[in-house]
């Protein structure tokens, strides 16, 4: 059995950004090789998944490495006027991350919001 997660990331801030590392490490840990992990950033976040300063990298460079599914909101992006050439590897871009929220809820997916 997979159990498909979907967190929700929408702060700036690092403390949030690395207890949802944490939250999803133990996750990991306790469910070895039976999860599938999305991580939807928008709001605030987009500073964590840049590729250039950004003190975080290694932690979603470790994410990236581990197969957890990281997507930065386009919306986000464009309000924020950032490219999608300057997010770091592994990274990709939805539409709309509540659009995308919604519709992994719909397919079964259980849904955690970042933070602490």
């Amino acid at each position: 059995m997979t159990y498909k997660t979907i967190m929700q990331l929408t702060s700036g801030d690092a403390d949030v950004f690395k207890s949802a590392v944490s939250q999803l490490n133990n996750l990991m840990k306790a469910l070895p090789g039976a999860v599938e992990i999305e991580l939807v950033c928008h709001g605030r976040s987009f500073p964590f998944l840049l590729k250039e300063n950004n003190l975080y990298l290694p932690l979603l460079n470790q994410l990236v490495c581990n197969k957890v599914a990281v997507v930065a909101c386009e919306n986000m992006l464009q309000t924020n006027n950032i490219q999608a050439a300057q997010l770091a590897a592994g990274v990709s871009t939805v539409r709309a991350a509540i659009a995308e929220i919604v519709v992994k809820q719909h397919q079964g997916w259980s849904y955690i919001k970042a933070g602490f």
